[in-house]
């Protein structure tokens, strides 16, 4: 059930997004957890972004899970950040991750919902 979308307005080829992608889906499932089975990562490459009035390399992250801990956002904003950083080379200065919180009835998953 969680989600994560990764933004960024450097150009990738696919070996280095499905790279990130694998890489993401199991940082994610550790980080919160959660079996990697239900994890899903979105890897969205060359962006027309800019962050400071200034086009340089960054990263917007959107992570969404059934009932996501608020006081974890702090912990999990580290980890993913430290993640871009060290497969991208996108400074944390760089870097935004919004984190939504969805009740179970309202993910869907399989016909179904949580």
């Amino acid at each position: 059930m969680p989600f994560l979308l990764i933004k960024t307005n450097i150009d990738l080829d696919d070996t280095v997004s499905f790279a990130l992608t694998n890489y993401a889906s199991k940082v994610v499932a550790e980080a919160l957890g959660k079996p990697e089975s239900y994890v899903m990562i979105n890897v969205c490459p060359g962006q027309y972004m800019s962050m400071g009035a200034k086009t340089a390399p960054c990263v917007y992250m959107e992570l969404e899970s059934v009932a996501l801990p608020q006081t974890e956002t702090a912990r999990l904003s580290q980890v993913l950040t430290k993640m871009v950083g060290d497969r991208l080379n996108v400074p944390g200065n760089r870097v935004y991750t919004v984190f939504r919180s969805v009740p179970g009835n309202m993910w869907g998953y399989n016909g179904s919902t949580f």
